[in-house]
């Protein structure tokens, strides 16, 4: 048999290209996938824009707050801000509520970050995380 459309050989009236397609039905299972999809799709996008708004509060942290220089050693950072130079002195992930106040915000060191990081905490910097959870009623 020959194609309709092209005129190859095929096994009905139109070949695998030129065979009508069927809209998908969205059955219970595939509905359920789609979702998952969907609400992976949309938290993306929300982490996105967080990271968007992330790297704005950095850079006008930048601008605002000089000396560049690490709050523990008191090592010059150079010209240009790089993400680890900006550490959340407690946890954005552990207290995604003081994620943009900048007084959570600490200039550091790669050295610096590395080792607060680590848990290898300097007297500043655990006087800096007491403060905080003093000041907004944290454990």
């Amino acid at each position: 048999m020959k194609c309709k459309t092209c005129g190859r050989n095929s096994e009905s009236e139109y070949c695998f290209q030129h065979k009508p397609r069927k809209p998908l039905s969205l059955g219970k299972g595939l509905s359920n996938k789609m979702s998952v999809i969907s609400n992976k799709k949309v938290n993306n996008v929300q982490n996105n824009i967080q990271l968007s708004e992330m790297k704005q509060f950095f850079m006008n942290y930048w601008r605002a707050h000089k000396p560049h220089v690490c709050e523990n050693c008191s090592k010059y950072l150079g010209k240009e801000p790089l993400s680890y130079m900006f550490d959340h002195v407690l946890e954005k992930s552990k207290y995604q509520e003081l994620a943009f106040e900048e007084e959570n915000i600490m200039y550091l060191c790669l050295e610096c970050h590395d080792l607060k990081t680590r848990g290898h905490l300097s007297p500043l910097m655990e006087e800096r995380i007491n403060y905080l959870k003093t000041k907004y009623n944290l454990q």
